[in-house]
């Protein structure tokens, strides 16, 4: 199958783009170099099209479940911010659930803002017929609706989200280490502070606090992905709880710095612990996502690898992730971030064209 990655561009460049369809061009037909031609005339980002911040989000999310309420249930969690974080789960309500294949997709950082779009623009098109540009979409969306039980939790840290100093990161306006700086925070001394799943204001008072943190109470803070009592993992496990998911898609975004690459799969950390079964269909699932990249024309890392992080990262993993990675095939993703070589409107194009080839995985398995 191949993605429609056309990129949203300037008025200025409508005309143009509505002559080369009138000439023979299909929508559907994307041939393998279309992201790098995104990313060599994509250099507006309009912000209708890109919904990203909170209050960008959830009006979005409540219109789509107001207009359709066979299709869209929500579930919330309140922040101790006092946002609200959102599931989106979609499926023809008409039809029983039995039987349908399910796939829950998640997201928990504030500075990877390409996958809440990607996820945001999949919704659009499935929900409206067209993207968030209004082009009509090639999704199959009536066997999609009645054979799939698809959930979004599109910004699991919309805390963080909304202190974001940008709504994108394309690598023109802060260098890789200025970046992270922001993301993790800086102590007084000027250093980084240190990565951790959770600290307290109580042992240490940072000069700046890390956007990528969510605070959870009146003195600690977490990294979403690495501790239990982050919004997004209560929402993961509420969802669990409710569907027996059969796939479990997890987005992020990494800079791969000094790399040829722009996109990677990352398989769980105990991969080869796990039963055969889950095994197998990662590296199949995994292969098929990575084949749909390829296809796009993105650069993605050929291998599938597990998480390759050290023991003093692995031990949040262990403890938020093991039970998960054992019960349901779960699969990472990785997009270049803050690179000029991916811009904003591509990087959220192959976190959709993730999404994409994982439905297809899951009906393809349903036959």
């Amino acid at each position: 199958m191949a993605w429609r990655l056309w990129p949203v561009r300037k008025s200025s460049l409508h005309s143009r783009l509505r002559t080369q369809v009138a000439v023979g061009i299909l929508a559907c037909v994307v041939s393998a170099g279309v992201l790098e031609v995104a990313a060599a005339e994509s250099k507006v980002q309009p912000a209708k099209h890109w919904l990203v911040r909170p209050q960008q989000t959830e009006p979005k999310i409540r219109e789509w479940a107001a207009r359709y309420p066979q299709l869209v249930s929500l579930e919330t969690q309140k922040t101790f911010g006092g946002r609200t974080a959102y599931a989106v789960t979609v499926t023809n309500r008409k039809r029983e659930d039995a039987g349908k294949r399910k796939l829950l997709v998640t997201q928990p950082h504030a500075h990877e803002p390409a996958t809440t779009a990607g996820m945001m623009d999949f919704l659009a098109q499935l929900l409206d017929g067209a993207d968030l540009s209004g082009r009509p979409s090639s999704l199959d969306r009536n066997r999609i609706l009645d054979l799939t039980v698809l959930t979004f939790i599109p910004d699991g840290n919309p805390d963080g989200r909304a202190k974001a100093p940008a709504d994108w990161w394309d690598g023109a306006g802060f260098s890789n280490e200025a970046f992270l700086d922001l993301v993790f925070g800086k102590e007084k001394d000027g250093q980084r502070s240190k990565r951790v799943g959770r600290w307290s204001t109580q042992q240490r008072q940072p000069a700046v606090i890390g956007f990528a943190y969510e605070q959870i109470n009146g003195h600690e803070y977490v990294e979403p992905n690495r501790d239990l009592d982050s919004t997004y993992f209560k929402l993961i496990r509420r969802m669990r709880s409710r569907y027996s998911y059969d796939l479990h898609l997890d987005l992020h975004q990494t800079e791969f710095e000094k790399s040829p690459y722009n996109a990677m799969i990352l398989l769980p950390f105990i991969e080869k612990e796990l039963p055969q079964p889950i095994q197998d269909r990662n590296v199949a699932w995994g292969k098929a996502i990575i084949a749909a990249w390829q296809r796009a024309g993105g650069h993605p890392i050929p291998d599938l690898k597990p998480l390759g992080y050290g023991e003093d990262q692995i031990r949040y993993f262990r403890k938020c992730w093991s039970d998960l990675y054992r019960s349901t095939p779960c699969l990472g993703v990785e997009i270049q971030n803050n690179n000029p070589r991916t811009p904003p409107l591509v990087q959220m194009r192959l976190i959709e064209a993730s999404i994409r080839a994982s439905v297809e995985f899951l009906l393809a398995e349903e036959k």
